[in-house]
């Protein structure tokens, strides 16, 4: 049997930014929220995974904002797992207003982890067995290596954060929205205050825990696209590379 997840959600202002707007890090809570629904509906959820010591682990996500709503709007989050593969889960979402207005869209790939080895692993045959819905218009697979990956950060400034308390999720690691949180914040100014994102596009890399410190860098490389770059402070490794795309 397929599912297809549909929620609303009347956006609170601590949701929100400074111009009132959707924060990005909120909506990808909500997002996530939906997604664990429609997973529970597949009987694959977040709590039916932990009882087998395993968890779900994101490793892509793509978003595009068409339009950003507001405090106290409602808002309508639809989602559905659109392929799944021998290590891959793929996801899309569909955010729209309550007149049906295209207002954001997304892409996400996730990968299942045993908790117990922190180690990747193939997805179980329980979850490979489950079926998309038949939706024609789903997105395309996104790379496992984009392009901006490449680039070098040797000669880039560097601000660091030390993973707390309330940074970690129930797999004892780092929740993937907190990352893009730091992330954001580490803009210049001018960026916050007068622009939005249009695009962000992230690969996360590897896991992080409580008390470790994570140094953040990014580069403009073109007018309103910034490459975000975090590394484990202590072992160099890449946690996360991302790249954001702004508008007025």
């Amino acid at each position: 049997m397929a599912f297809t997840q549909t929620d609303n959600y009347t956006l609170h202002s601590y949701e929100c930014d400074a111009t009132g707007r959707i924060s990005i890090p909120a909506l990808m809570n909500l997002m996530q929220e939906s997604a664990n629904r429609n997973a529970d509906d597949y009987g694959i959820g977040s709590s039916t995974l932990q009882a087998q010591g395993l968890g779900w682990m994101l490793m892509r996500f793509g978003l595009t904002m068409h339009q950003y709503p507001r405090s106290g709007q409602v808002i309508r989050i639809i989602t559905y797992p659109t392929f799944v593969e021998k290590f891959f889960v793929y996801r899309d979402f569909r955010v729209l207003s309550d007149d049906d207005t295209l207002l954001a869209s997304a892409s996400s790939t996730w990968l299942v982890f045993d908790t117990a080895k922190r180690g990747i692993i193939p997805v179980p045959g329980f979850i490979r067995s489950l079926s998309p819905p038949d939706i024609a218009d789903v997105s395309d697979k996104l790379p496992l290596k984009p392009a901006y990956q490449t680039l070098d950060f040797s000669e880039t400034p560097t601000n660091q954060v030390t993973v707390g308390w309330f940074d970690i999720d129930a797999n004892q690691h780092v929740n993937n929205v907190v990352y893009i949180r730091w992330l954001l914040e580490q803009l210049p100014d001018t960026i916050l205050q007068t622009q939005e994102i249009a695009e962000l596009d992230v690969v996360y890399k590897t896991e992080t825990h409580w008390r470790e410190q994570i140094d953040v860098q990014n580069q403009s490389t073109e007018s309103g696209t910034f490459v975000h770059r975090l590394t484990h402070a202590e072992t160099g490794k890449e946690v996360l590379l991302a790249k954001t795309v702004w508008r007025e």
